[in-house]
């Protein structure tokens, strides 16, 4: 199946499998009915022109305006308020805005970016949010291979800016000092804070909302990925698809993984599966096992073509070894044992 990344840790919801799937039939209807006009008694040629034209044209032939993309004369209400405003040439209707927003949906986010690099050993962060950790001294997440590295060397503090490590009343205390400075990242992991109800805060989703929305401005993808989650599940807000639609594809454009994911699975689930498709194609490219997984599935049943699949083990493949060292499969297995804390 592909059931929806709904937290940062791991996946909840179960969705139909990609067997369930079906090719959906497109096609393109017009927009509008165009009712015959005669009118017998008519006898110039005025008339007998306006016989010809449908009569809601003839009506409102002053709000017709043609689309410079698909050049379709379509009525004033096909437009958006700021599209309506400009020149022919530049013009879009509201079909040529979304298919133009997909095709940028579509061609960013298809690598990681480097703020998604360990700061010390440039190598990926894992995607495995137990194979890094998140400094509040430094706001960095490094990996957890270099801080191995950094202990066998008899070092337990911060590996990146040797600051000790605080306590939880410390650490909150350094990470609002940073908030009330303007600190993009320190601002979204407060509202995590918020949200969860940890370092000793009230459990407060509108406070993490508001965080999560300040970050987001400032660009923090996270923090679009965890409205997209709020918003997607309807837990402690209210339930908006429209919204959560909008913060996955901010943070996937940002090269977020999961976001991109999510949005994989809803478009599968409003039937569009070929767009659906292409956005877990890319999240298995920059390493996501779970959708790698969904290909698998998908080309066995006939959904995904033997390219898709083969693109997607290769992109797979090669993500994993970016993001993989000696040091950090080191501390992978001493995680799993539980012997690194």
């Amino acid at each position: 199946g592909c059931p929806k990344l709904t937290t940062t840790t791991s996946p909840q919801r179960h969705v139909p499998t990609w067997a369930d799937l079906q090719p959906a039939a497109w096609r393109i209807t017009p927009p509008f009915d165009f009712p015959s006009a005669k009118d017998a008694t008519s006898a110039s040629s005025t008339q007998t022109e306006q016989q010809q034209t449908p009569r809601f044209l003839r009506n409102n032939r002053s709000i017709m305006k043609i689309c410079g993309a698909c050049v379709r004369e379509l009525p004033d209400g096909s437009y958006s308020e700021k599209q309506r405003g400009l020149r022919q040439s530049i013009r879009r209707c509201e079909e040529c805005v979304t298919a133009g927003s997909r095709l940028v949906l579509m061609k960013k986010g298809r690598t990681r970016s480097e703020e998604d690099d360990c700061p010390i050993c440039q190598l990926p962060i894992p995607l495995d949010v137990n194979e890094w950790m998140f400094k509040t001294c430094c706001m960095k997440r490094v990996c957890n291979g270099c801080i191995l590295a950094a202990r066998k060397r008899g070092m337990r503090d911060c590996p990146f800016c040797r600051a000790s490590t605080p306590d939880e009343s410390q650490a909150l205390a350094m990470i609002q000092k940073r908030v009330a400075a303007g600190d993009p990242m320190a601002t979204w992991h407060l509202g995590t804070k918020y949200r969860f109800g940890e370092y000793g805060l009230q459990k407060d989703t509108s406070r993490a909302v508001e965080l999560y929305e300040r970050a987001a401005e400032l660009g923090v993808k996270g923090a679009h990925y965890n409205l997209g989650v709020l918003y997607d599940e309807g837990a402690d807000v209210e339930e908006d698809t429209a919204k959560a639609i909008r913060h996955y594809e901010a943070a996937a454009m940002g090269g977020h993984v999961f976001a991109r994911y999510n949005l994989g699975v809803m478009e599968g689930e409003a039937g569009n599966y070929d767009f659906g498709l292409q956005h877990i194609l890319i999240s298995a490219i920059l390493g996501d096992d779970r959708s790698l997984n969904a290909v698998k599935t998908a080309f066995m049943d006939g959904l995904a073509t033997k390219a898709d699949y083969a693109a997607a083990l290769r992109g797979h493949q090669s993500a994993i070894e970016e993001m993989s060292s000696p040091d950090r499969a080191e501390a992978k297995a001493m995680v799993s044992m539980g012997s690194m804390t």
